[in-house]
Formats: C-alpha cells, structure tokens, sequence
C-alpha cells in the first residue's frame, strides 16, 4: 500500500488523495464556500502547538482527513477503558478528564485528547466528558498513519515536576487543590507499563542510560562549553567583562543541573531527608553567591542580590506567569486560601527584613554596631523559624506536601552514589565559577558604568533559578498555576527565611557587617512588591492585566537601580 512505497511522504499524501477523490462516485468541484472552511481550519491547525512543526501546506491535506464532530454538555466522548483509534482537537468547548472516577484536568480550545488510541491499540485511560457544548475535529488512527503524522508531530510529554517544586507549590494546595497535571499522569502512566513490558537493562547500562538523560539535555550540555571558557577567560585574565559574561552564563545552566543532581539524590532517601535536600540545595546557588560577595566585602551587592531574588519571583516570574497565562485564556482560577497563606509566610519574611532598617533610623544615636547585633539576632531567630517552617511541610503536615509517587523510586534511576557525586562536582562547579563572577563585579561597574545595584538586584537573581523560572512560566502557560504560584512564592519565602539569615551568619564568622539594614529604597520596593501581590492574588483568578502590572513594576525598579550610586548605602 502508500504506506509501504518508497516515495517521500509528501508524495504518498498527494497519492493518496488523489486515489480518494478517484473513488469518489458523485465527485463534484469543490463549492465556493469550500475555500473559506479551508482557510479556516488552516488558521486553526497553526493555532495549535501540537502541529506547530508541520509546513502550513499539509493543512488542507490534514483538513481533508479529519472530520469535525459536535458534543452535547454532558456527554461522554470517550470513556476509559473502552477501546479507540480517534483522537480529538478541541476547537471551542470545554471538558473534564477523569481517571478512576477522579477529576484530572479542564481541556480547553486548542488542547486534544485521545494520541494514545493513535500510537497503539490500547483501551482508554481515562473519560472525557463535555461540559458545555463542544465542537472538535476528530481524525481516525488510519487517517493518521496515511497523513505519516506520527513522523512529523510530537505529543506533549508532561513537564517533570520535580519534588522542590511540589514542595514549594504544596503552600498553595492547603485545602486540598492539586496541580493540574493530568497530561503527565498519563503518560507516565504509559512509560510505567512500556517500562515493564520490556526487559530490564544491566545496572551500569541503567546508570549511563539515566546519567546521559541528566547531561544531555540541551541546556545542561552548554555547561560543557560555557563553564571552562569562563574558567579559561579568568585563568587568562582576559579581561572583567569576558569573565563576568562567560561565567554569569555559565551558572544558568549549572544550578538547572544541580538542581536535577539533587532531585536524583532525594529519590533515594525518605520523606525528611529528601525534603531537606531540596528545600537546602534548592537555593545553593544565591547561598554561594552570597557567601562569595560576603567574603569579598560587597555587602551592598549581597543586599541588593537577595532583594532581587526575592522581587524577580514576586514580579518577573509570577508576572510572566500570570500574563502567559492570561494570552491562552481569558481568566485564570487558582486556590485563593493557599496562595494567602503563601503570601502571610512571605510578609512575615519581609517584615523581619524590614524591622532593622526602620531600627536604624529610629534616633542619629544607634550605632552601626548596635543594628549589626539586632540582625544577627533577628537571623538566628528567623532561622529558628525556617527549621519549624520545614517541620511543619515535611512531619507535622506532611500530607499537604506530599506525592502519591514521593515513595516509588523509579527503575533505572541514578543511584545514591553517583547522585552525590554529581551533586558535589556540580556545587565545586558553581563554586568556581561565582567566585570568577563576583571577583568582578566590581571592575564591571566601574568600566561599563553599571551600579553595583542594578548588578545586584537585576543580574545576579537570574542565574540562580533561571531553568526553576521557565518551568513556572510554562506550567502557568498549561493552566498549572497552583504550581505556578508555589514556585514563585514559595521560592522567595525561602530565600527570604534562610539566604538572608545564613548570609548574616557567615558574615558574623567571617567578621565581616553583613547586616538587615537594606536601605529604605530596597525595604520600600520589597514592602510595596508584597502589598501589590498580595493584592493581585487576593481575589482567586487573575488575567493577562494583572501579570502585566507586576511586570510593569518589575521593570519600574529595575530602571531606577540603574541610578544609584555604587557608593550609597
């Protein structure tokens, strides 16, 4: 058959229509009104991410093959464990995937449901059910293998939500709302029982096979490139501003990597450990920033790199969230409760920050020595306060936080020794490669008229979770923005209630004043980021506006960081 020929697809698809329109009976040209439902479905194939990769000419071929179909509110369109060879593009309309009789997900226009059917003949694994009237175009398994589609598309695998991001996310799951991960729950449902249908590899090929998906990863490759070149430009002294760039590049992709490091050492310890792991390394890389800049005396840049990794959550990333959000669909709901309890953690972080800079100037009498003491004090007591924040996620309340998964440790997983190993060789890495960063920073701001500032608050946040960032981005932009807001919130709480003590404390062995005196520009910004939040997030539903404003803002601050002189205090 076509299937079989060695022709190129194109030709087999032309092929195959023209042998369709020949075993036409009544064959009539096409009607007027033919071109204009043509251009229509066009439009809508490059509407949808799934068929962003075929070439806009094979649309009328896959409109040509396709039928549109219409559901009732409340009918079952495919119902799990039935057998079928449809899949569905949804084209207006809502519906509800269920699986075990448990509300998985909302599928809405654009999103498609039924690409297992087409890849294999296996029953159902779940029910989808219209909840309005829906409209959607149906294309038949021996439709798609005729169009080879499976060749020139790929389904969407569920984003791999890590336990530092469920862990962060489970403040806004307080009253029981889960992150909408219906789509990863079925196909790791699939690659379960692929997994078990085919024979078990040697343990050394399963360590290599589960260490190269680690290191091969696009970002995490450019680690390869981007962390000796900085290591060479400062070995070489070729100059403050190639070894500020190569290395402040370099970092991106190594706290991605340590961050998988540490995922793969947490899946083999329990509950506590595990979440100590992530809530610990999760932060890694502003703890070594920090530690560095302390060691080098930078103590405004220390103020200013905390404070931004606190406000690039807040504003950059919950804004992006919430406006990519927003472009997909009109409004946003998320759980109101969880996110207020978030955001209580939050401005209970942000006032301890606040409290020894209005301490300062409380009278022209307290000395720097006496504040330098009230924060060292403070950072002792907000590190008591982290340890019962982790007690309360990880013993006390740990149903909250935890994963139906949390305690299956994959097949083929790295193992406890080479996850140490790669987690150690990962934070010497970052070690290395922040000290070249911060050894320069200085010489920056100086010959290119950059302000230690702006350095601090804006340039140093991005490297520490820039890979943690996207994925709240992209979850948000797939309707998870329970998960979303965890992330960005829950990500800033902690920064805010152990970097900043931890940051205080090694000065004080250091001997160096790293103190909580942030200016009053740095304590305004932070106070006023956390009132506009809190305000954005009170309601339960957002749209693109609101991600919009906190984005505004973001770039408010960043402009006027730009101007502050590096030797203010």
């Amino acid at each position: 058959g076509i299937a079989g020929c060695s022709r190129s697809p194109r030709f087999q698809i032309r092929a195959a229509m023209r042998a369709s329109m020949r075993s036409s009976v009544n064959f009539e040209p096409p009607h007027p009104s033919y071109k204009a439902l043509q251009d229509e479905d066009s439009k809508f194939w490059a509407k949808v991410p799934l068929f962003n990769a075929l070439p806009p000419e094979l649309h009328p071929e896959l409109t040509a093959v396709s039928e549109r179909v219409t559901f009732k509110s409340e009918e079952v369109i495919i119902e799990e464990g039935a057998e079928g060879s449809e899949f569905f593009v949804i084209r207006s309309g809502d519906a509800k995937v269920e699986a075990g009789g448990q509300f998985l997900a909302t599928l809405r226009s654009g999103n498609y449901f039924g690409e297992l059917a087409l890849l294999r003949d296996e029953p159902r694994t779940a029910t989808i059910t219209a909840i309005t009237r829906l409209e959607a175009v149906k294309i038949t398994r021996e439709n798609f293998n005729n169009l080879r589609l499976h060749e020139k598309i790929e389904f969407l695998k569920g984003d791999k939500i890590t336990k530092r991001q469920r862990m962060l996310a489970g403040g806004a799951a307080c009253t029981g709302a889960k992150a909408d991960e219906a789509t990863a729950i079925l196909m790791a449902t699939v690659a379960k029982k692929q997994m078990q249908d085919s024979p078990p590899p040697t343990y050394w090929r399963g360590q290599l096979q589960a260490l190269r998906e680690i290191l091969c990863d696009k970002l995490h490759l450019s680690a390869f490139v981007l962390a000796p070149l900085g290591l060479i430009c400062n070995f070489m002294d070729l100059g403050a501003g190639p070894v500020f760039l190569t290395n402040f590049l370099a970092v991106i992709p190594l706290a991605s990597l340590l961050g998988q490091a540490t995922e793969a050492l947490s899946c083999h310890t329990g509950q506590l450990i595990g979440g100590l792991l992530n809530a610990t390394f999760g932060n890694v890389v502003e703890m070594i920033m920090c530690v560095q800049a302390v060691r080098a005396g930078l103590i405004t840049v220390v103020h200013g790199a905390l404070l931004g990794s606190v406000l690039s959550n807040l504003l950059l990333v919950l804004g992006l969230a919430i406006f990519t959000s927003g472009v997909v669909r009109k409004s946003t709901e998320f759980n109101a409760q969880g996110a207020a309890a978030n955001m209580s953690c939050q401005l209970v972080a942000s006032i301890s920050i606040c409290l020894p800079t209005c301490f300062s100037t409380v009278s022209d009498s307290v000395t720097f020595d006496e504040t330098l003491t009230i924060s060292r004090i403070c950072s002792m007591f907000l590190v008591v306060v982290y340890a019962m924040f982790l007690w309360f996620m990880l013993r006390t309340h740990a149903d909250l936080f935890a994963d139906e998964g949390d305690e299956e440790v994959e097949e083929g997983a790295l193992s406890p020794t080479l996850s140490a190993a790669l987690l150690s060789v990962c934070t010497f890495v970052v070690f290395l490669c922040s000290e070249c960063l911060v050894d320069t920073i200085e010489v920056v701001s100086e010959t290119y008229g950059l302000s230690k500032a702006f350095i601090g608050v804006i340039l140093l946040p991005i490297v520490g979770n820039a890979a943690e960032h996207a994925t709240a981005v992209t979850a948000a932009y797939k309707g998870m923005m329970d998960l979303a807001l965890g992330v960005a919130v829950g990500s800033s709480t902690q920064i805010a209630l152990f970097v900043v003590p931890c940051a205080v404390i090694f000065g004080w062995v250091c001997d160096e004043p790293m103190n909580l005196n942030f200016n009053i520009f740095y304590t305004g910004c932070l106070m006023l980021t956390v009132f506009l939040v809190s305000q954005v997030l009170a309601h339960g539903e957002t749209n693109w506006l609101h991600g919009a404003m906190l984005v505004v803002v973001y770039v408010f601050i960043a402009v006027q960081t730009l101007f502050i002189p590096s030797d203010s205090h």
